[in-house]
Formats: C-alpha cells, sequence, structure tokens
C-alpha cells in the first residue's frame, strides 16, 4: 500500500522533470539558420519531501521503480538556431500505473473483523515549454590553439515558460466499497537561466546550464531550479550524441501541503541537425 501512496505523491509535482534533452549553447559555424530534433532518455531517482501539519514525509524512489511503473512515454526537443538568437521547445508525455497493493485491516476489540483494502495510483501527464535565447559572447575558447583555431567559448541567456497539465488518478477499494477520483491539475511556470558551450575539441563540446522558475506566481510553482552538465560527441554534420547529468528541485504547495521534490541522473540523447 505504501508504494502507490509513495508514487502518487512524488510524481504528482515531479514528474514535470523527469526527462531532459541535452541542449547546450553549441553555435554552428556559419550564419545559416539551423535545426535540432533530440530524442533523449533522463535516467532519474526522484527523493522527495512532504511538509503537512502533521509532520513531514520523507521518500525515495529509484529509476527502476519508475520505469516498473511505466506505461507509456514520448520525449522530444526541437531548438532553432538563427544567428544570435535560439528557439527551443520541449513536449512530454507520460502515462504511470502502479501495481495494485492490497492488504487488510482488522478491527474489534479481538481484531476479528478484517476488512480488505487494496488501491493503485495512476497519473497522465503533458509538458509542454517554450523558450527564447540570445547568444551574449562567443570568445576563444580555453583549448584554442591559436587564431586559425575554431575552437571557443560560446553563452546565452533564455527566458520562457513550461506548462504543466497533470492527472492524478487514486483507484481504492475498501470492503464493498470502492472509488477513482482524480482531476486535471494545470500551472504554468516562468523559467529564465544560462547557457554555455565550451569546445573541448572540434567535435566534442562540453555544456553547462542552469535556470530557475516558477516564483510562486498564481498558481506556478512556488520556486523550482536546475543544473545540467553535458558532454556532447558531433560525429558527424548531422548527427549529435550527449551525454550528462541533470539536478532538478521543485518547490509547490498543493492544497495545505508543501512538496519538495529533487531529480537527479544521467541522461542521453541523440540529436538531428539540419
Amino acid at each position: 500500500m505504501k508504494r502507490f501512496i509513495v508514487l502518487l505523491v512524488s510524481v504528482l509535482i515531479a514528474a514535470p522533470g523527469i526527462a531532459f534533452a541535452a541542449d547546450t549553447a553549441d553555435n554552428p559555424k556559419s550564419d545559416e539558420p539551423t535545426y535540432d530534433l533530440t530524442l533523449y532518455l533522463w535516467g532519474t531517482s526522484v527523493a522527495g519531501q512532504v511538509d503537512t501539519d502533521r509532520g513531514e514525509f520523507d521518500t525515495h524512489i529509484s529509476f527502476s521503480d519508475l520505469l516498473k511503473n511505466l506505461n507509456f512515454a514520448a520525449m522530444l526537443r526541437g531548438r532553432a538556431q538563427f544567428g544570435k538568437f535560439s528557439i527551443v521547445s520541449d513536449l512530454e508525455y507520460f502515462d504511470l500505473e502502479s501495481d495494485r497493493e492490497s492488504t487488510t485491516l482488522r478491527f474489534g476489540p479481538r481484531g476479528n473483523i478484517k476488512v480488505p483494502v487494496s488501491g493503485k495510483a495512476e497519473l497522465n501527464q503533458w509538458i509542454v515549454e517554450l523558450n527564447g535565447g540570445y547568444q551574449i559572447f562567443n570568445l576563444k575558447g580555453p583549448f584554442s590553439a591559436g587564431p586559425s583555431d575554431e575552437r571557443g567559448t560560446i553563452g546565452e541567456l533564455y527566458a520562457g515558460g513550461r506548462y504543466v497539465a497533470l492527472k492524478p488518478v487514486l483507484d481504492w477499494e475498501v470492503g464493498p466499497f470502492s472509488d477513482k477520483t482524480g482531476e486535471w491539475e494545470r500551472w504554468i511556470d516562468a523559467v529564465v537561466g544560462a547557457r554555455v558551450g565550451i569546445d573541448l575539441s572540434k567535435t566534442v563540446v562540453l555544456g553547462i546550464q542552469g535556470d530557475v522558475g516558477g516564483f510562486n506566481i498564481g498558481n506556478s510553482s512556488k520556486f523550482a531550479w536546475s543544473q545540467i552538465t553535458s558532454l556532447s560527441w558531433h560525429f558527424s554534420d548531422s548527427l549529435i550524441l550527449s551525454l550528462g547529468y541533470k539536478f532538478l528541485d521543485v518547490k509547490k504547495d498543493h492544497g495545505d501541503n508543501q512538496i519538495d521534490i529533487q531529480l537527479r541522473g544521467p541522461f542521453a540523447a541523440m540529436t538531428a541537425r539540419f
């Protein structure tokens, strides 16, 4: 019974960050517009804390446990580069469902009254993110060997919004009684951040990215921040393989409770450039 409750509480607020595509400030060597399309997977674990008027509730869910409860997921990210300007979009869909957990409650002075109890948690979620960036510097990199060496360090600032729509469902049975409850919850987080791309070689780029968001505006998250480090290998003019690590922290008020969720883990991404 504990597992499906933990799953519901954790993914309710944390799932907006379950996946992330490698997205650095990598800049093409020409002024021609470029378009990137990325498929990605984030092998995240979840650590959470729920602060209620009855005390704090802590939990941790490994990536393997989340994977066992995954019915379907789709993750797609795009980036368009126009000189110093960039547009990044992200579309994610998740369908999570826990196994049904069962137990027996005992009542009466001798515990001879038995009532079967079972339940499971489900979650459907859409995430749509859009932000625009502007390159603020393009310098010779620390690994540049001279004026003719094209290796550099590029940085950009970006701002945008993240729309989240989720429907957590609790399917429970207590003796002869049963119910299935849940409704859609939606909010938009404003996001601001910076990206830096450092050319380690002609084909390998170190990417560092950080952002903050939410700011407790309306129904948004109270506060959210993330940090991503990645290595991208351009093994052809049109294909890029990226590996990295991401940390995401989300704080949000949910009813009378405050939930703090931390997601961390490695990610892998494959990008096609046009």
